[in-house]
């Protein structure tokens, strides 16, 4: 898993521009994940991308670019470990073929601007398409970014959302099982043996996916008639990406869901738990849920609580939403304008129909609520000790409520809301990502050999998780940027 992981990191360095000249900042306070105190009266030297030098006493860096950092604090910068750089924001399936397609190309010449506003420095690409990763790679301020390839059951969950016959050719990496062929037949003209859980997982391997993301979910709601993989292939799957050194990443939010991928042996559960089944609405941690919570631990499993899932379909429904000052910084204005369209309403009126007549302010009230669940477990779960992980799922559905950076943070808010230390907060977005997927030594981290991707702050964020909202500069391999450089053009 150690080579994978590190020869694609090398991949996404080694794409990135010409190494900066060098860079010393100086008299700083450095906050690093690693220490339970700030180290205050720093200078930092970077060279070649990365840091070279760290010291107490002034370094004598001659020709060096110098940024003063009195008053300052110096982090690494942040990992969102559960992203979608391929779904432009809010826009329905398809805009980017319609008349909506300058909407799509201006999301996508700003998102990775707007990770970076918010000082993700890099990102973890869950879907693995080709084209849009190109895309997000091709701006010339872009995050450092790596990918897992996406399989699931043949007219499995995601690939339910798109007719028959395209979901085949959009969605390619799926797997057959035989037993099923009944209800789920082979496509005409497929290979059976190009679709098996060995075969899947030699072609992710062979893209250069540095991770393998499968689905586990039977339907939304009361709905249970979407495809599950079977435990064999599940095995199959597990023993086929071990051998080929991939961990996995499961979709999985409700309880019977996710104790499937714990039998199945995942390294990650890419969602927090919301979806309680028989348990939803009791109070605290009932039992049963703090049963599951101690098994993820005990196991080891990697944990995303990826809270701002809920909180974004709440945001359709939320009049300030598009009020809000902040989505003038990280989208488009003509995108902004679109969302306050009675077509740029398109989804909410989707989701409007799961609801009837109530009125929005309930509708965002019960979401909230079944996503308090979610930040109740991610906090037991902490409590035991347990490293949390950051991710977003930026965006979990098209909704403009889940904005790429914005929600980074508004994600590491809600941890703290959950009563998640500020430290582990921090954690969650630095060191704990990189312990998982076996990238400490390149991230992470304020330490000499590390890839110089830092923010520098203006507040201390063992304070106040608002911290991270009040980035001065942040700097990308080396190469210094000024915050408002990287806001959306108005």
């Amino acid at each position: 898993m150690l080579r994978k992981i590190t020869s694609a990191l090398a991949v996404a360095i080694l794409c990135q521009q010409a190494p900066a000249a060098d860079v010393l900042i100086e008299n700083v306070t450095i906050v690093s994940p690693e220490r339970s105190q700030p180290l205050r009266s720093q200078w930092v030297l970077i060279r070649d991308e990365r840091i070279a030098q760290i010291s107490s006493k002034p370094i004598d860096a001659k020709g060096a670019q110098r940024v003063p950092g009195a008053g300052k604090f110096l982090t690494p910068g942040l990992t969102d470990s559960h992203v979608h750089v391929s779904d432009a924001v809010g826009l329905p399936q398809g805009a980017h073929l319609s008349e909506l397609k300058p909407l799509t190309d201006a999301f996508y010449r700003q998102q990775p601007r707007s990770y970076l506003y918010f000082g993700v420095t890099q990102v973890l690409d869950l879907a693995n398409v080709p084209e849009a990763i190109a895309a997000f790679e091709a701006q010339p301020q872009h995050p450092d970014l790596l990918r897992c390839g996406a399989t699931m059951p043949l007219d499995g969950y995601p690939s339910v959302f798109v007719d028959k016959p395209l979901r085949y050719t959009a969605m390619p990496d799926y797997i057959y099982e035989p037993a099923n062929a009944a209800k789920h037949p082979l496509p005409e003209g497929a290979d059976a043996a190009a679709h098996t859980p060995e075969a899947i997982v030699d072609r992710i391997a062979a893209s250069g996916a540095a991770c393998v993301k499968i689905f586990i979910e039977n339907g939304f709601g009361d709905s249970s008639d979407w495809p599950v993989l079977s435990k064999e292939s599940l095995q199959r799957l597990r023993a086929a990406a071990t051998k080929r050194g991939l961990p996995i990443l499961a979709h999985a939010n409700a309880l019977d869901m996710q104790r499937i991928a714990l039998d199945a042996k995942v390294d990650v559960l890419a969602h927090g738990l919301w979806n309680w089944g028989p348990a939803s609405g009791k109070p605290g941690v009932p039992p049963e849920i703090a049963a599951h919570m101690n098994r993820i631990h005990k196991s080891g499993t990697g944990y995303q609580p990826t809270l701002r899932v809920l909180a974004g379909t709440a945001d359709l429904f939320r009049a300030d939403t598009l009020e809000d000052p902040t989505y003038k910084k990280v989208v488009p204005a003509p995108l902004l304008e679109w969302y306050r369209t009675d077509a740029g309403q398109w989804f909410k009126k989707v989701m409007k129909q799961n609801y009837g007549d109530l009125p929005d302010a309930k509708i965002a009230s019960m979401e909230l609520q079944i996503g308090e669940q979610g930040m109740r477990a991610a906090r037991y779960l902490h409590d035991l000790g347990h490293p949390l992980l950051l991710g977003s799922d930026t965006p979990s559905a098209p909704t403009y409520g889940n904005q790429p950076g914005y929600d980074t943070y508004r994600e590491m808010r809600l941890m703290a809301t959950a009563g998640i230390p500020l430290l582990d907060v921090f954690r969650a977005g630095t060191i704990n990502s990189a312990r998982q997927f076996r990238w400490e030594k390149t991230y992470s981290t304020v330490a000499t050999g590390r890839v110089a991707n830092l923010l520098l702050l203006d507040a201390n964020p063992l304070d106040s998780i608002r911290a991270w909202s009040q980035i001065d500069k942040v700097v990308l391999r080396g190469k210094v940027i000024e915050r408002e450089a990287l806001a959306a053009d108005r």
